[in-house]
């Protein structure tokens, strides 16, 4: 009894094994790209240009061109500035050359300036 139990066991086990391996080895015979990582690393200063959509309070609102170092397309965010000093006299309609990383769960500018 215990080696039918034993080989059970065994047999259950290896086939969690070969699961967990799966994805991999399909990823290789397919000749898919692997996974791309997303992190972004919260030291680093990544930069843009754009045109202000809006402004309110500590926060600006960016319509930004492509940043090729996070592999973004161009698109519209809220960006949070480092202090209301920053965004005085940035208005609507702008165009600005920013800085930018990442904090707290968003993404705060390190610049701003107006083009």
């Amino acid at each position: 009894m215990n080696k039918i139990y034993f080989a059970g066991v065994l047999a259950l086990l290896s086939g969690v094994a070969a699961c967990s391996e799966q994805p991999n080895a399909n990823r290789e015979a397919t000749g898919a790209p692997a996974e791309q990582s997303t992190t972004v690393r919260t030291d680093a200063v990544y930069s843009a240009t754009g045109a202000v959509t809006a402004v309110a309070g500590e926060t600006v609102t960016i319509s930004h061109g492509p940043v090729p170092d996070l592999q973004w397309p161009a698109m519209t965010m809220e960006f949070r500035a480092l202090s209301s000093d920053m965004l005085v006299g940035i208005a609507a309609g702008d165009q600005v050359s920013f800085a930018f990383r990442q904090a707290d769960g968003g993404y705060v500018l390190t610049s701003l300036t107006k083009n």
